[in-house]
Protein backbone atom coordinates (compact mmCIF):
# COMPACT_ATOMS: atom_id res chain seq x y z
CA UNK A 1 0.00 0.00 0.00
CA UNK A 2 1.08 3.45 -0.52
CA UNK A 3 0.97 5.99 1.69
CA UNK A 4 -2.25 7.62 0.29
CA UNK A 5 -3.57 3.82 1.43
CA UNK A 6 -4.12 3.01 -2.27
CA UNK A 7 -2.02 -0.29 -3.71
CA UNK A 8 0.98 0.35 -5.74
CA UNK A 9 0.51 0.63 -10.00
CA UNK A 10 2.30 -1.69 -11.60
CA UNK A 11 5.44 0.62 -13.71
CA UNK A 12 5.44 -1.51 -16.87
CA UNK A 13 4.40 -0.23 -20.53
CA UNK A 14 1.84 -2.25 -22.94
CA UNK A 15 3.67 -5.69 -23.23
CA UNK A 16 4.89 -6.29 -27.05
CA UNK A 17 1.97 -7.41 -29.57
CA UNK A 18 -0.31 -6.79 -26.86
CA UNK A 19 -2.88 -3.43 -25.43
CA UNK A 20 -3.33 -3.43 -21.80
CA UNK A 21 -6.61 -1.72 -20.39
CA UNK A 22 -5.17 -1.07 -16.65
CA UNK A 23 -7.80 0.39 -13.99
CA UNK A 24 -6.37 2.54 -11.97
CA UNK A 25 -7.39 2.61 -8.51
CA UNK A 26 -10.20 5.40 -7.71
CA UNK A 27 -9.33 7.01 -11.25
CA UNK A 28 -9.66 6.31 -15.11
CA UNK A 29 -9.04 3.76 -17.36
CA UNK A 30 -5.28 3.84 -19.09
CA UNK A 31 -5.10 2.42 -22.46
CA UNK A 32 -1.46 1.15 -23.24
CA UNK A 33 -0.48 0.50 -26.40
CA UNK A 34 2.82 -1.05 -28.27
CA UNK A 35 4.28 0.75 -30.73
CA UNK A 36 3.21 -1.25 -33.75
CA UNK A 37 -0.60 -0.65 -32.79
CA UNK A 38 -2.75 2.60 -33.46
CA UNK A 39 -5.93 3.42 -30.94
CA UNK A 40 -8.96 4.86 -32.35
CA UNK A 41 -11.59 6.45 -30.28
CA UNK A 42 -15.28 6.93 -32.01
CA UNK A 43 -18.15 8.37 -30.78
CA UNK A 44 -21.74 6.58 -31.17
CA UNK A 45 -21.65 8.33 -34.75
CA UNK A 46 -18.53 6.73 -35.60
CA UNK A 47 -16.81 10.61 -34.92
CA UNK A 48 -12.99 10.22 -34.10
CA UNK A 49 -11.64 11.68 -31.13
CA UNK A 50 -8.40 13.36 -31.83
CA UNK A 51 -5.97 11.41 -29.77
CA UNK A 52 -2.66 13.05 -27.95
CA UNK A 53 0.63 13.18 -29.72
CA UNK A 54 3.43 11.03 -28.83
CA UNK A 55 2.00 9.37 -25.66
CA UNK A 56 2.07 5.71 -25.41
CA UNK A 57 -1.15 5.57 -23.38
CA UNK A 58 -4.62 7.06 -23.42
CA UNK A 59 -6.47 7.70 -19.68
CA UNK A 60 -10.39 7.14 -20.45
CA UNK A 61 -12.66 9.04 -17.70
CA UNK A 62 -14.80 6.41 -15.74
CA UNK A 63 -15.94 9.19 -13.57
CA UNK A 64 -18.21 10.63 -15.39
CA UNK A 65 -17.14 14.34 -14.42
CA UNK A 66 -14.14 15.07 -17.13
CA UNK A 67 -14.96 17.95 -19.05
CA UNK A 68 -12.73 16.50 -21.74
CA UNK A 69 -14.91 13.03 -22.14
CA UNK A 70 -14.00 10.56 -23.41
CA UNK A 71 -10.64 11.45 -21.65
CA UNK A 72 -9.67 11.71 -18.06
CA UNK A 73 -9.34 15.71 -16.68
CA UNK A 74 -8.32 14.52 -13.22
CA UNK A 75 -11.73 15.66 -12.09
CA UNK A 76 -12.22 12.22 -10.26
CA UNK A 77 -9.99 13.50 -7.63
CA UNK A 78 -12.54 16.32 -6.90
CA UNK A 79 -15.49 13.98 -6.72
CA UNK A 80 -14.68 11.12 -4.81
CA UNK A 81 -14.79 8.67 -7.50
CA UNK A 82 -14.09 5.35 -5.69
CA UNK A 83 -13.63 2.43 -7.72
CA UNK A 84 -11.06 -0.12 -6.71
CA UNK A 85 -11.42 -3.53 -8.82
CA UNK A 86 -9.24 -6.21 -8.79
CA UNK A 87 -9.07 -9.03 -11.34
CA UNK A 88 -9.68 -12.36 -9.88
CA UNK A 89 -6.84 -14.29 -9.01
CA UNK A 90 -5.83 -17.54 -10.73
CA UNK A 91 -6.91 -21.00 -9.34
Amino acid sequence: MSAAGQPPEPSGRALPGCATIRCRANGPLVVELPGDIRLRVTDHLGGEFRLPDGKPAVALCRCGASRSRPFCDGSHRETGFSAVETAPTPK
